[in-house]
Order: structure tokens, then sequence, then C-alpha cells
């Protein structure tokens, strides 16, 4: 999904996603996520556990979308050849670490006047936490990449298993890809809103020059 600057096509699109994942549910058909989310959540109507396979597609898709080039960049450089399932793993976490998906938090609302680093902070004022500058720098604690706590993001899982399976197909089907230059030069968009940057393109060699 493409993020629009007018707010009623982004709106329109969410609300068709959204349908689409009640339709899942209602259609009576089929045994996966959304059957068994159905027959795991009985107390919830239908439009809710639509609500949490949109949460669930949604999530994953649009972490999936904003790493894709940086993880396949930074994977092709060295090589997939000989890669293990874990050393791919490792590689995506590292990746997501330092270009997060959504570069700021959710908002957090400060419950009683604060001091954060000599800036005083009034009871109510609004925090946006820079995901992207904290994980970038030395590693403490838990990385932030899909929050923390209970605003982990419902689609961390989604996401890496994708992200981590594209590599596994590149790996099996292109073990001699590479990028067609320099890493270092490839271009960033930035196209604001909640999501993070993303690479404009992504020339790639799939075999050895001749």
């Amino acid at each position: 999904m493409w993020w629009s600057p007018d707010p009623s096509v982004a709106g329109a699109a969410f609300g068709r996603l959204q349908a689409i994942g009640t339709a899942t549910v209602t259609d009576g058909t089929g045994d996966g996520v959304a059957a068994g989310l159905r027959a795991a959540l009985p107390d919830l109507t239908d439009a809710q556990v639509g609500y949490l396979v949109f949460g669930l597609v949604f999530a994953g898709q649009l972490t999936t979308d904003a790493a894709l080039g940086y993880v396949v960049a930074h994977a092709l450089a060295p090589g997939l050849a000989g890669r293990t399932a874990g050393e791919l793993d490792a590689l995506v976490a590292g990746v997501l670490r330092v270009h997060p998906p959504a570069p700021f938090s959710l908002w957090r609302f400060a419950r009683t006047v604060a001091d954060l680093d000599g800036v005083p902070l009034p009871a109510g004022a609004p925090v946006l936490v820079d995901t992207r500058g904290i994980d970038a720098g030395p590693v403490v604690g838990h990385p932030l990449t899909f929050g923390h706590g209970p605003h982990f993001c419902a689609g961390a899982h989604l996401a890496r298993l994708k992200l981590r399976t594209v590599l596994e197909v590149l790996r099996d089907r292109f073990p001699d890809a590479r990028p067609a230059g320099p890493v270092s030069g490839l271009v960033e968009v930035h196209p604001g809103g909640p999501v993070g940057a993303r690479l404009a393109a992504l020339p790639v060699r799939l075999h050895p020059a001749r």
C-alpha cells in the first residue's frame, strides 16, 4: 500500500482492507489464520476477529514493504550461498534494527510533570520516541524496532518470517546474486507518515557477469 497525502484516500484503503479481513472470517471456508482465530476467540464478534486479521496482515505487510530493499541489499552484498536459517534470522534482525520500518513509537503522554534530560515536560505532554536513533546506537537491552511490552507489534513475527523467506528463496534459486552497484550508493525515499524510509530501487545481477 503506497501512502497517499489525502487522508480520505488512505482511510478508504484501510476500510477496504479491513472489510477483506472480516470477509475471510464470515465466508465459512478454509482452515487458515482467520478460521483459527474465529475458533480460538468465540467471545468476539466476526467484525472484531476480522479486525485482528486485518491487523496481522497489515502490520506484517507494512514492515515487509519498507524493509525488504534494505534486507535484500545487505544480504546480497556478501552473498547468500550457504547461509543457514539462523544466520538469515540474525541478518534480518540486524537490518531491521538499523532501518526500522516505523521510525517513531506510538504516541505517549507524560502522566505527571517530568524532566527529560533537562527538558521539562508538563503533565499530558505528547512524546514520540525516535526508534531509529536509539536502535542505530549501541544496543542496550531490547531493540525497539517492533516496540516493547504491551505495545509490541502484532505483525512482528509475520514480518520477520516473510523477510527470511524472501532470502531463502533468493539463496536457493539465485545463490550468485549480487547488487549491481555499491550498497552505499543506493537512494532512499521518505514517503512520510507513520512509515520510514525505503529504497527507491535495488538493481540486482541474478547471475555472474560473463
